[in-house]
């Protein structure tokens, strides 16, 4: 009787013993590609002010400074407009606009 006892005691803590194997193969393989491990590869964004000068215009802009973190270049173009409160994509020179880039930081 206390070998079947002993028995299914050792099944047990085996049976546990395995959920808990599996649980923190499944846990390490699934975060292996999570944010924490490429944080050297993280971007910031930043915001920098620019004057205008003759012959800008915003599309020129955009192909300066925007980056793959926009869909496109008129998604650029909208948030600089939002940004300074524009309703038109006219700009004229000596303007000061506001201008977001994104930058990689270096985590070393």
């Amino acid at each position: 009787m206390k070998n079947v006892v002993r028995f299914i005691s050792t099944k047990k803590i085996f049976i546990i013993a395995g959920i808990i194997l599996v649980t923190v193969l499944y846990i390490l393989i699934s975060h292996k590609d999570s944010p924490a491990t490429s944080a050297s590869n993280a971007s910031k964004k930043y915001y920098k002010c620019i004057t205008i000068e003759e012959g800008d215009t915003l599309w020129d802009i955009a192909n300066e400074y925007k980056t793959e973190e926009y869909a496109s270049t008129q998604d650029y173009i909208d948030e600089v407009l939002a940004m300074n409160n524009l309703n038109t994509d006219v700009i004229v020179d000596g303007t000061n606009l506001l201008i977001p880039y994104y930058k990689v930081n270096d985590y070393e």
